[in-house]
Protein backbone atom coordinates (compact mmCIF):
# COMPACT_ATOMS: atom_id res chain seq x y z
CA UNK A 1 0.00 0.00 0.00
CA UNK A 2 1.35 3.46 -0.90
CA UNK A 3 0.75 6.69 0.98
CA UNK A 4 0.57 9.99 -0.89
CA UNK A 5 0.78 12.32 2.07
CA UNK A 6 2.04 12.03 5.59
CA UNK A 7 -0.20 12.61 8.55
CA UNK A 8 -0.18 15.31 11.15
CA UNK A 9 0.05 12.84 14.05
CA UNK A 10 3.33 11.25 15.08
CA UNK A 11 3.71 8.32 17.46
CA UNK A 12 7.11 7.09 18.58
CA UNK A 13 7.19 3.84 20.50
CA UNK A 14 9.96 2.00 22.28
CA UNK A 15 12.32 4.98 22.50
CA UNK A 16 14.30 4.73 25.76
CA UNK A 17 14.45 7.98 27.78
CA UNK A 18 18.26 8.13 27.59
CA UNK A 19 18.00 8.09 23.78
CA UNK A 20 15.09 10.53 23.58
CA UNK A 21 17.24 13.20 25.25
CA UNK A 22 19.48 13.35 22.14
CA UNK A 23 17.16 12.00 19.45
CA UNK A 24 16.56 14.31 16.47
CA UNK A 25 13.74 12.25 15.00
CA UNK A 26 11.49 13.08 17.95
CA UNK A 27 11.93 16.83 17.52
CA UNK A 28 8.68 18.58 16.57
CA UNK A 29 8.20 18.55 12.80
CA UNK A 30 11.49 16.79 11.98
CA UNK A 31 10.09 13.44 10.78
CA UNK A 32 7.16 15.07 8.95
CA UNK A 33 9.44 17.47 7.10
CA UNK A 34 11.62 14.60 5.89
CA UNK A 35 8.73 12.44 4.73
CA UNK A 36 6.90 15.33 3.08
CA UNK A 37 10.05 16.42 1.26
CA UNK A 38 10.61 12.91 -0.07
CA UNK A 39 7.06 12.79 -1.39
CA UNK A 40 7.30 16.22 -3.02
CA UNK A 41 10.51 15.21 -4.78
CA UNK A 42 10.01 11.52 -5.53
CA UNK A 43 6.33 10.61 -5.15
CA UNK A 44 4.59 8.21 -2.86
CA UNK A 45 6.23 6.31 -0.05
CA UNK A 46 5.32 2.73 0.81
CA UNK A 47 3.25 2.42 3.95
CA UNK A 48 6.14 0.59 5.68
CA UNK A 49 9.88 1.27 5.51
CA UNK A 50 12.92 1.87 7.71
CA UNK A 51 14.56 5.19 8.57
CA UNK A 52 18.03 6.01 9.94
CA UNK A 53 19.13 9.47 11.14
CA UNK A 54 22.68 10.55 11.97
CA UNK A 55 24.18 13.98 12.76
CA UNK A 56 26.21 15.24 9.80
CA UNK A 57 28.96 16.37 12.18
CA UNK A 58 29.56 12.71 13.11
CA UNK A 59 29.83 11.75 9.44
CA UNK A 60 32.24 14.64 8.86
CA UNK A 61 34.35 13.43 11.81
CA UNK A 62 34.65 10.06 10.05
CA UNK A 63 36.02 11.80 6.97
CA UNK A 64 32.74 11.50 5.08
CA UNK A 65 30.06 8.90 4.54
CA UNK A 66 31.64 5.44 4.75
CA UNK A 67 31.89 3.70 1.39
CA UNK A 68 29.87 0.71 2.62
CA UNK A 69 26.94 3.00 3.50
CA UNK A 70 27.12 4.47 0.00
CA UNK A 71 27.09 0.93 -1.45
CA UNK A 72 24.00 -0.01 0.59
CA UNK A 73 22.01 3.09 -0.44
CA UNK A 74 21.64 5.47 -3.33
CA UNK A 75 21.60 9.25 -3.39
CA UNK A 76 17.81 9.40 -3.67
CA UNK A 77 17.30 7.82 -0.24
CA UNK A 78 19.96 9.92 1.52
CA UNK A 79 18.44 13.24 2.56
CA UNK A 80 20.17 16.15 4.26
CA UNK A 81 17.89 17.84 6.76
CA UNK A 82 18.32 20.45 9.47
CA UNK A 83 16.89 20.43 12.98
CA UNK A 84 15.10 23.53 14.25
CA UNK A 85 18.40 24.65 15.80
CA UNK A 86 20.13 24.42 12.40
CA UNK A 87 22.06 21.20 12.99
CA UNK A 88 22.42 19.16 9.78
CA UNK A 89 21.40 15.50 9.79
CA UNK A 90 21.67 12.75 7.22
CA UNK A 91 18.43 10.79 7.03
CA UNK A 92 18.33 7.54 5.08
CA UNK A 93 15.05 5.96 4.01
CA UNK A 94 15.40 2.25 3.35
CA UNK A 95 12.76 0.70 1.14
CA UNK A 96 12.28 -2.93 0.14
CA UNK A 97 12.33 -6.37 1.66
CA UNK A 98 15.95 -6.11 2.79
CA UNK A 99 15.55 -2.70 4.49
CA UNK A 100 16.06 -4.00 8.03
CA UNK A 101 19.14 -6.01 7.07
CA UNK A 102 20.69 -2.94 5.38
CA UNK A 103 19.77 -0.71 8.35
CA UNK A 104 21.55 -3.03 10.73
CA UNK A 105 24.73 -2.90 8.67
CA UNK A 106 24.51 0.84 7.96
CA UNK A 107 24.16 1.78 11.61
CA UNK A 108 27.37 -0.06 12.46
CA UNK A 109 29.16 2.71 10.52
CA UNK A 110 27.23 5.74 11.86
CA UNK A 111 27.89 7.00 15.39
CA UNK A 112 25.03 8.71 17.21
CA UNK A 113 22.57 7.26 14.72
CA UNK A 114 19.02 6.16 15.40
CA UNK A 115 16.94 3.62 13.48
CA UNK A 116 13.17 3.23 13.22
CA UNK A 117 10.53 1.11 11.55
CA UNK A 118 8.09 3.55 9.94
CA UNK A 119 4.43 2.76 9.39
CA UNK A 120 2.20 5.28 7.63
CA UNK A 121 -1.45 4.46 8.26
CA UNK A 122 -4.83 5.84 9.24
CA UNK A 123 -3.65 9.45 9.50
CA UNK A 124 -0.76 8.56 11.80
CA UNK A 125 2.96 8.25 11.24
CA UNK A 126 4.17 5.53 13.59
CA UNK A 127 7.86 5.22 14.35
CA UNK A 128 8.97 2.16 16.24
CA UNK A 129 12.45 2.54 17.69
CA UNK A 130 14.81 -0.23 16.61
CA UNK A 131 18.29 0.77 17.72
CA UNK A 132 20.59 3.67 18.52
CA UNK A 133 24.33 3.54 18.04
CA UNK A 134 26.17 5.99 20.26
CA UNK A 135 29.76 5.09 19.50
CA UNK A 136 31.25 2.85 16.84
CA UNK A 137 34.18 0.51 17.00
CA UNK A 138 37.13 2.29 15.40
CA UNK A 139 37.95 -0.87 13.45
CA UNK A 140 34.64 -0.58 11.56
CA UNK A 141 35.26 2.79 9.91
Amino acid sequence: MLMTTTSSRLEITGLPPYISCWSAVGLPGFAFAILNRWQRNYGTLPSRFVMVACPQVEINALGGLPSRVIELTDSRVRLQHFTGCHRPYLVILLLGDDAEQRREEIQKFLPWSEGYDVNLMNGTTQLEFIEAIEDIDCAVG
